[in-house]
């Protein structure tokens, strides 16, 4: 049982009918965790496994519990150049720029918008800045549309997309993505994308930028 950072919340790998595991996973919810996570201020034990088995054996341990279940979806970009605008025109005084040290030292009114964002999927900014890549667009002295990564492998690296809301549907997420895509396929990394299910809006997003599903998983929640 791994705890993720980012999504405050647990994943299950391994051997999913493991008998000492699975005997003892409960008490240890209860006891361990539940105080812990309370005394952190969090209300919900969020969690999924790592495949169908896994599902089958997370239905059976939580048979006691109000297990809640939501559907999440992994979309890959296999074909990036495809997918790239050839030309990613901006309006008049708007501005793409990478994620660097010089952006965190620029005069931005606004930079705890994405000092935020890294550290909610980063243990630090100097870590991002060494293991990560994000590229932002600027107006007025402020960010208003930023694409950081969210997790990064040997080959594999998701991403995580915010516009502020009075400058949406103006394709800046499309343009902040399109360079991330160009990072991706420069330093050979496929890009990966997940959100719910229900979430219209990131479905139709990742789709609009050549993301195509490749999986889907379940995500379990039940209240401490």
């Amino acid at each position: 049982m791994i705890w993720s950072k980012a999504i405050e919340g647990f994943y299950f790998i391994g051997k999913e009918n493991n008998i000492g595991f699975n005997s003892s996973i409960n008490e240890y919810i209860d006891i361990e965790i539940t105080p812990r996570a309370k005394s952190l201020g969090l209300d919900l034990f969020e969690f999924s496994g790592t495949s169908k088995e896994w599902d089958i054996t997370i239905n059976e341990l939580s048979k006691h519990r109000s297990l809640n279940k939501s559907k999440q979806i992994t979309y890959k970009n296999e074909n990036i150049q495809n997918s790239l605008i050839k030309d990613n025109k901006l309006e008049k005084d708007f501005k793409l720029v990478k994620v660097d040290k010089n952006l965190f030292k620029s005069n931005i009114f606004n930079l705890n918008f994405l000092k935020n964002m890294i550290l909610d999927w980063c243990v630090s900014e100097e870590y991002f800045l060494k293991e990560g890549v994000g590229f932002c667009i600027l107006h007025n002295k402020r960010i208003v549309s930023c694409c950081i990564s969210s997790c990064v492998t040997k080959n594999e690296i998701g991403s995580h997309t915010v516009t502020l809301k009075q400058y949406r549907n103006k394709g800046l997420a499309k343009g902040v993505i399109n360079e991330f895509l160009r990072y991706c396929k420069a330093n050979g990394f496929e890009p990966n994308w997940d959100c719910m299910e229900k979430n219209s809006g990131s479905r139709a997003l990742a789709e609009s930028c050549g993301y195509t599903k490749a999986f889907d998983y379940f995500l379990y929640d039940f209240k401490l």
